[in-house]
C-alpha cells in the first residue's frame, strides 16, 4: 500500500552556528514506517539571493521503504549544493541501502551499504559496508499520553575514504581503508501526541587505534501545533578525532522551522 502524503517545509528561521556537513549521515529520523507495504518521501528545495551578493542554494531528498512482514528494505538519497558569486562553497551528496531483519518483538539483524561525497569534508568519496544487531532495551507506555523507547545497536563496518589531495598537504594520506565497530543509541518521547523528542547517538570506532573515533549526536524535536501545522527543532553536534589537517575536528548545526502536511 502507497501512502500518499506530501510535506511542504516552510523555512521559519534557520540558524547555523557552524555547518560544514556530517561524515556521518543520520538516516534514523528519514523513516518511522512500521506498517507494511511501501513509503516514499521526496523533497526539492532551492534559495536564490541576488543584489549585493549573489548565493544559490539546491537541495534535494528521495527516500524508499518496502516493509513485509519481518523484512524492511529502506533507500535513502539526498544532496545539497551551494554557491557564492558563482563559486562553489558546498556540494554534497549520499546514499544508503539498509535492509533490516525483525527476529522478534525487541530485536532485528541489519545490513547496509552508503555512498557519500562531501566537498567541504574533502570526500571525493566515502564508501561503506556493515551489519550489526539492534535491540530495544527500554519501551514504557503509560497509557496512550506518554511512550519512551531507548535502542541499542552493535555492528562492524569497513570503510573506504579517497579524499581530495588536491587540496591536501603534500604528505598527507588521501586514501585509507579501515575497519570500524559501530555502536548507535536511539531514544525517543511522545507526549500527548503533542511533543516528540528523538535523540540519537552514533560512535564509530576504527579497531586499530582507540585514538581514531567519530561522533555524531542529534536532537529532534516536533511539536504539532494543530493538525496540519508543527514546530521543528534538529541540533546536531559531530566529532573526529583524526579529521584532515585543514578541518575543525567538530561542526555543530542548529536548524529551526515550521512544517506544513497536507493529507
Amino acid at each position: 500500500m502507497l501512502n500518499k502524503k506530501i510535506f511542504y517545509s516552510l523555512l521559519f528561521c534557520l540558524l547555523y552556528v557552524m555547518s560544514f556537513g556530517q561524515s556521518i549521515v543520520n538516516t534514523e529520523k528519514l523513516f518511522n514506517n512500521n506498517k507494511d507495504g511501501l513509503q516514499v518521501s521526496s523533497e526539492l528545495n532551492g534559495t536564490s539571493i541576488t543584489g549585493n551578493a549573489s548565493v544559490f542554494i539546491l537541495g534535494y531528498s528521495l527516500n524508499f521503504s518496502y516493509k513485509k512482514n519481518k523484512s524492511y528494505l529502506r533507500l535513502f538519497s539526498g544532496g545539497q549544493y551551494i554557491s557564492q558569486n558563482k563559486t562553489e562553497v558546498s556540494n554534497s551528496a549520499f546514499s544508503q541501502l539498509r535492509y533490516d531483519l525483525q527476529i522478534n518483538s525487541k530485536s532485528r539483524f541489519f545490513m547496509f551499504t552508503q555512498l557519500q561525497s562531501n566537498a567541504i569534508l574533502l570526500f571525493n568519496r566515502r564508501l561503506l559496508a556493515g551489519f550489526g544487531y539492534r535491540r530495544n532495551v527500554i519501551k514504557i507506555e503509560r497509557d496512550s499520553s506518554s511512550k519512551i523507547n531507548f535502542d541499542l545497536s552493535l555492528g562492524i563496518m569497513q570503510e573506504e575514504e579517497v579524499l581530495n589531495s588536491s587540496k591536501l598537504p603534500q604528505d598527507e594520506k588521501y586514501y585509507t581503508n579501515y575497519t570500524r565497530s559501530i555502536l548507535s543509541m536511539v531514544g525517543s518521547w511522545k507526549y500527548k501526541k503533542k511533543l516528540t523528542l528523538v535523540n540519537t547517538t552514533y560512535f564509530q570506532q576504527y579497531l586499530y587505534s582507540l585514538a581514531d573515533f567519530r561522533l555524531l549526536n542529534e536532537t529532534n524535536m516536533l511539536y504539532k501545533l494543530n493538525k496540519n501545522l508543527s514546530l521543528s527543532l534538529d541540533i546536531e553536534y559531530r566529532f573526529d578525532s583524526d579529521p584532515p589537517s585543514l578541518l575543525s575536528n567538530k561542526d555543530l548545526n542548529t536548524n529551526l522551522g515550521l512544517v506544513i502536511i497536507f493529507r
